[in-house]
Order: structure tokens, then C-alpha cells, then sequence
């Protein structure tokens, strides 16, 4: 019998050579090279309206000293609640004085004016342009409360953005660039977006893998090959040329169900019992075969070590460093293994079984353990998140914030299985068997910004990277989506 994604694992197919034993990154915001030392903020600019005047006195609840006039606006959104930012930053220039004895400059805006006027402009031009002009606008531009604000501005509904903890150094500017991009391409996809289609397979197509800053595609599918396509050379409006698949790698006797990678080092796993590793760099060769005891249903590799879940309960550990030597196998779960993740403390793995269990790295031994009510058949782990896309249609979405892993919420994502999730700062990506894929606000209380139902068959993963979109399916095809240059 054949495993089909819209049902439970099914048995592995008999094999008689078996002997022994899913996730990008946000793109970095755009570094600026400034003398931050001369970025000083605590000196107030005085306002036009604080020049002694006798036509115009100041208001008297603006004599109030505030050391940070945007935190200000952020408390409270009114022009009476701000004093002005640094006026001397700019003192080089000497333009003619206004009426108020201040010279015209947009740095002598109140910055409940200033930031109105940034609203209207793109944020990498606000970043790469506005904020090399002068050491002032360097400065607004580093300023987290300028993007907090921004992002309140752009959307007040009140969700949590991000939806779980964030760290004291989290880069809001990369992330209101991100999400501001992210919402601009998916809400018109037809005009933002290109699709491809890629169908040189001949079965459903399980697996699908981004690599190379998104520029490079690998799918695995049931006609037991994974392909290496190579996005760059698909041309819109145009057919996919015969050399866009650059490499068909055909060592498996088995389906091929999963993929990972590491820099240049591709990893598959197949129903086949073997999970095998391929260099790039070397026009795909072989680097080495492992032998598993059943089939191989998920694979992540990390610099030190490669973890690998299989039909027959198990997580196998390898270590990178020694030729892909054993280090562990972990024994606790009480059905097939279907979902594997790793970082540096942790090992999250679901199963059949309705569970997921967190595993300490060090001690090899669980740290915690999530029960579920359907079980989970798609997952990302990453940025203090962990989420779970289950059989029923749900995302369940975890803090993972000082080992804590504990529940956020529960999102009604799709109508049928959740068969691949993926999130980013821009957006939460996942995919179902009822034939959509979902582009999710990146927030608490998510609604969906697209949803792509064009696809023909089922999808059985996705992936992201760099603002690219691959999904598997069952009509034997890839789907890409691109963004327009």
C-alpha cells in the first residue's frame, strides 16, 4: 500500500536492501555606516512654537522635558504630547532663517509632523536614502519606536505583532521593511506576483526545498527522484526550458519524502530506509548514504548534527563533523515520527501519536511534552516560535521564549489538513489538502492577506525563502511564486 498525504502514514512499501538502522530567513535590512556617537537625542530641539512670541505662546503642557519625544508619541498620539528631536545635527547647513528665527529644515518638524510626512515613503527609501542625508535622520531612522509606530499606524487593529516575545535587540526596522513588503505583493499577487508551474515529474510530488537565497528549487516526489531546478532561468509568460532542471538525482528505490539542506550540502530521505547527502559544489555527487531501519519521513541538518524521524518511531542522530557517524537514537514516541526540528538547545519532533516532544539536546532526554488532540503533520520551528499545522485545519502557534515553550493560540487555518507551515516576518505561509495556499498576517489573531486556489491537487509542503514560494502537489507538479523585479 502507498502512503497518500491526505491520510495518516500508511505502512512502508517492503523493501529487501534495508539492513540497519522543513525553513528562510528574513533578508538583513540594509546597514548604514554613520558615526552613531554623534546621533545624540537628548537635547531638545526648540520648536518654532517655543521662540518667544508674544502673538503665539506655547502651550503650557509642552514645557514638559521629555527625554525621548517619540516614546512620547507612542503613549500618547497627540502634537501636544512631543517635544522636538535634535535640531544641531545638521548645523553644517545654513539655509535662510524662517519667520520663527529657525532655519527651514525638515528637521526642525515636530516629529508628530515629521513622522506624517515618512508615512508616505517607502520604508527602504526612509533606510537607504533618507537615513544617509544627515546624522538627525540616521538617528530617527534607528529609532525602534519610529517603526513601532509606523506599523501601529499601518495596522491599528491592536493584534500583537510579533505574536510572541521579542528580545530587547529585535530589529523593528527590518521587520515593519519586511511585513510592509510582504503585505504590498500579496495583496495584489496577479500584479506582484509571477507563477510557474514546473511539471517534469511523472507522481505526486511530497516534498519541496528552497535553497540559494531562493534562486534554486529541489523537489522530491513518488517516481523515487528528487530535481534540482534552477529558478533563474524561468522567464514569465514564457514555458519552462528543458535546462531549468539541473540536476535529477535518481539513487533512491523509494519515494522520496523529504528534504533539507545546509549551506550547499542537500539532504534526502526516502521510503527506502536511506537518507542520503549531495554536494552542490560538486555538480551533485554523492558525499554519503545512511542506512535507516524503515522509511525515512523527515530529515533537518545542522552544522554539528543530522536528525533524521522515521516510520519505525525512532530519531536518529548523526554527528556532521564525523562523517555522519550515530551519535543517538531517542525511543519515546509510540507511532511514526512525521516532523523533526533542531536548534542549538533543542529537539522538537511530532508524531502519529497526537504528541510532541521537546528534547534536550545535552541530556538526550525529554524536556517537554505537548499533547494534542489531532496529530501533527507540518511544523516550524524558529524566532521564538513554534507551529504545529495539525489534520484538522489548525495552527497552534507556541512561545518557545526561555524554554518555555507554552501555547499562544490556536489559528482556523484551513478546512482540511495543514500540510505545511512556514513564517516569516512578513507573513505566516501555509498550505492544506483542501488545495489552497494561505499568506497569513504575521500576527496575533491573523486574517489571511491571499489565498491562492488555483492549484489542482493537493498541496504537500511548502517552503520560503527570500520572498519566494514553492509548494508541492498531487497533480505531479511545483509551484513557484516570485515576486516581480
Amino acid at each position: 500500500m502507498e502512503p497518500n498525504q491526505s491520510t495518516a502514514t500508511p505502512e512502508p512499501p517492503s523493501q529487501t536492501t534495508a539492513t540497519s538502522d522543513k525553513n528562510g530567513s528574513p533578508d538583513s535590512s540594509p546597514e548604514v555606516d554613520f558615526d552613531h556617537d554623534a546621533a545624540d537625542l537628548t537635547l531638545p530641539l526648540t520648536p518654532c512654537w517655543a521662540v518667544s512670541d508674544s502673538h503665539s505662546p506655547p502651550p503650557s503642557h509642552l514645557n514638559q522635558s521629555l527625554t525621548s519625544p517619540l516614546e512620547a508619541l507612542a503613549l500618547n498620539n497627540t502634537a501636544s504630547s512631543i517635544s522636538s528631536l535634535h535640531g544641531s545635527l545638521n548645523a553644517s547647513l545654513s539655509p535662510p532663517p524662517s519667520p520663527c528665527g529657525l532655519p527651514l529644515t525638515l528637521e526642525n518638524l515636530p516629529p508628530e509632523l515629521l513622522l506624517h510626512i515618512l508615512w508616505y515613503l517607502e520604508p527602504k527609501f526612509i533606510v537607504c536614502t533618507l537615513g544617509r542625508v544627515s546624522k538627525f535622520f540616521h538617528a530617527l531612522v534607528s529609532e525602534p519606536i519610529t517603526w513601532k509606530i509606523r506599523m501601529g499606524k499601518r495596522w491599528p487593529r491592536g493584534q500583537q505583532y510579533p505574536p510572541m516575545e521579542v528580545p530587547d535587540d529585535f530589529n523593528w526596522q527590518q521587520a515593519c521593511m519586511e511585513r510592509e513588503e510582504t503585505d504590498r505583493l500579496w495583496s495584489d499577487p496577479k500584479e506582484n506576483i509571477h507563477h510557474f508551474t514546473l511539471d517534469r515529474h511523472f507522481a505526486t510530488v511530497d516534498a519541496v526545498h528552497l535553497m540559494q537565497n531562493g534562486t534554486m528549487c529541489v523537489s522530491g516526489s513518488r517516481d523515487r527522484t528528487a530535481k534540482i531546478w534552477d529558478l533563474s532561468k524561468l522567464t514569465p509568460g514564457e514555458p519552462v526550458p528543458n535546462d531549468a532542471v539541473v540536476k535529477s538525482l535518481e539513487l533512491h528505490r523509494g519515494w522520496v519524502w523529504c528534504l533539507s539542506s545546509l549551506d550547499n550540502t542537500l539532504c534526502t530521505g526516502s521510503w527506502d530506509t536511506a537518507i542520503k547527502l549531495w554536494d552542490l559544489n560538486a555538480n551533485c555527487q554523492l558525499i554519503t548514504s545512511i542506512k535507516e531501519r524503515s522509511a525515512v519521513l523527515c530529515t533537518q541538518i545542522l552544522p554539528d548534527i543530522l536528525v533524521a524521524g522515521s516510520y519505525d518511531k525512532r530519531i536518529s542522530i548523526y554527528d556532521v563533523r564525523a562523517e555522519y557517524q550515530p551519535i543517538t537514537t531517542l525511543r519515546q514516541h509510540q507511532k511514526p515520527v512525521l516532523c523533526v526540528a533542531a536548534d542549538e538547545d533543542y529537539i522538537v519532533s511530532c508524531s502519529e501519536d497526537r504528541t510532541v516532544k521537546v528534547w534536550d539536546r545535552r541530556a538526550c532526554q525529554i524536556y517537554k511534552t505537548i499533547q494534542l488532540e489531532k496529530f501533527c503533520m507540518s511544523m516550524w520551528y524558529g524566532q521564538g516560535m513554534l507551529l504545529l499545522g495539525d489534520r484538522r485545519g489548525q495552527v497552534h502557534m507556541y512561545s518557545t521564549g526561555d524554554g518555555g515553550f507554552e501555547e499562544i493560540e490556536t489559528i482556523e487555518a484551513h478546512g482540511n489538513k495543514v500540510t505545511g507551515v512556514h513564517y516569516t516576518l512578513g507573513g505566516l505561509y501555509t498550505c492544506s489538502t483542501d488545495k489552497t495556499i494561505k499568506i497569513h498576517e504575521p500576527c496575533s489573531q491573523p486574517t489571511a492577506i491571499c489565498t491562492l486556489a488555483e492549484t489542482k491537487g493537493e498541496v504537500a509542503d511548502i517552503c520560503v525563502q527570500a520572498g519566494v514560494v514553492a509548494s508541492a502537489h498531487s497533480d505531479f507538479s511545483v509551484g513557484i511564486w516570485r515576486p516581480a523585479m
